[in-house]
């Protein structure tokens, strides 16, 4: 047999050894004969046992759901919107910079506007006339 084929042999033996007695010292299995504590059935003692039992928490009564209120739509005519038209190198940031003063709430725009824009709210052309919403 070839050397390191015999020291791959002596190597696994000897870690399955290793194992056997971490897992031995571990599950406290005694390898020696005589009693072995916790395992003897005539030695077990009974001792009284305590059985937790969580608090109780008083029934309450289940009140039916309130109904549900109609969602108020607000018509387009009461929405006061402004228009744009888009100049060259500006983006929906820029735009929402100079209505909202922030650059935030770009999304307002592209939404209110999203028809306009087919390929994505990058997509934005000069001469396009935008809906700016209040």
């Amino acid at each position: 047999m070839r050397k390191d084929v015999k020291t791959g042999m002596f190597i696994g033996t000897g870690l399955c050894l290793v194992g056997l007695v971490w897992f031995c010292a571990e599950q406290r299995i005694s390898l020696s004969p005589g009693p072995r504590p916790g395992r003897d059935i005539e030695k077990i003692v009974e001792a009284p046992v305590t059985v937790y039992e969580p608090p109780r928490l008083p029934q309450k009564a289940i009140a039916p759901a309130p109904p549900k209120q109609p969602k108020v739509v607000t018509s387009p005519a009461s929405v006061r919107m402004a228009v744009h038209t888009v100049k060259p190198g500006q983006t929906l940031s820029d735009i929402s910079k100079i209505y909202y003063n922030t650059t935030q709430n770009w999304k307002k725009i592209y939404e209110a506007n999203r028809q306009k824009f087919p390929k994505g709210p990058n997509a934005i052309k000069t001469g396009i006339k935008l809906v700016i919403p209040e």
